[in-house]
Order: structure tokens, then sequence, then C-alpha cells
């Protein structure tokens, strides 16, 4: 009897780890406050406006992009994994895409004042070198709300030549 109850387990555990479309849908916790949070600082939101304006009818403009979002990572196993991993929560300030090939073409980022080895110029290095690893445009920008539409324009490399 005691084999036939085991085998029975075995069978209904087996069963239940056959089906792996099935998950219990996710319920927030009680306890737990979801709130909207601003996507841009003034800065950020100046400098994505004045973007628009500079590559318009050329890029669609997006901001705060996953770095996973914008770059297929290809490899065996877990080689592919851990890169995965690795940029899982980065994210870029910018991305132009252009509208007609939906490529990402260019990846700006806002140059802030970290100190030199800290982290987040770390983090922000590691970026450039997958973003450019892949084969696309980076470009840096001082997080200042000075620039004049033609200098983002020559900056981003979309100025007309004249």
């Amino acid at each position: 009897i005691t084999s036939l109850l085991a085998l029975l387990l075995w069978r209904v555990v087996a069963a239940g780890r056959r089906k792996p479309g099935r998950s219990r849908p996710f319920h927030l916790p009680s306890g737990v406050t979801l709130r909207p949070q601003t996507l841009f600082t003034d800065t950020e939101l100046l400098l994505y406006n004045l973007i628009r304006m500079a590559v318009q009818d050329r890029y669609l403009v997006f901001a705060q992009v996953p770095l996973w979002g914008i770059l297929s990572v290809e490899g065996e196993g877990q080689l592919r994994t851990q890169v995965l991993r690795h940029i899982a929560l980065k994210r870029v300030d910018f991305v132009l895409v252009h509208p007609g090939s939906r490529v990402v073409e260019q990846v700006v980022q806002l140059d802030e004042d970290f100190p030199a080895e800290s982290d987040d110029q770390v983090r922000r290095r590691e970026i450039q070198e997958m973003v450019q690893a892949a084969g696309i445009r980076f470009t840096t920008l001082i997080a200042r709300p000075t620039y004049s539409v033609q200098e983002l324009e020559r900056l981003l490399g979309v100025s007309d030549p004249e």
C-alpha cells in the first residue's frame, strides 16, 4: 500500500510539472501601494524636447529604454544568460530609432557629474561598450539645458551639410 501511495504521489507531482504554461496569476500583496512616478527631471525633459526638435522627421525618440530592449544577445547557453543578467537593470537615456527600418541608430546618454570611478561611471562605460559593440552610434551630452536645436543637430550628426 505504501508503494501505491508513493506511485500515486509521484504521478500527481509529475503531472503538475508538465504544465509549464500554467502559473498562478500575480496578485498585488496587501500593504503594497503603487503610484506613478516622474520619468524625467526638468533638465532631461528639456533635453528630450530639444532632441525631438533636432531630429524631427528623421528619427523616433524614446527615453529611459532598457538596454535589453535595444540589444539582441546571441550566444550559447550560460554565456547568453550571463550577459542578459548583466544588462537586465541597465537603461539608456535616449534612443534614436529610424522610423522606416525600426532599428536603433543612436543612443544618447547624459553625462552627469559622477566621480571618475563611481559605480555610475563604470555602469555608463559598460553601456557605451555594449552599445558600440552592437554597431550603434553612442553620443554623450552634458546634462545642461543650454543647447540650441542647431547645436544638437550637429552633435547628433543629423545636420544638413552646407
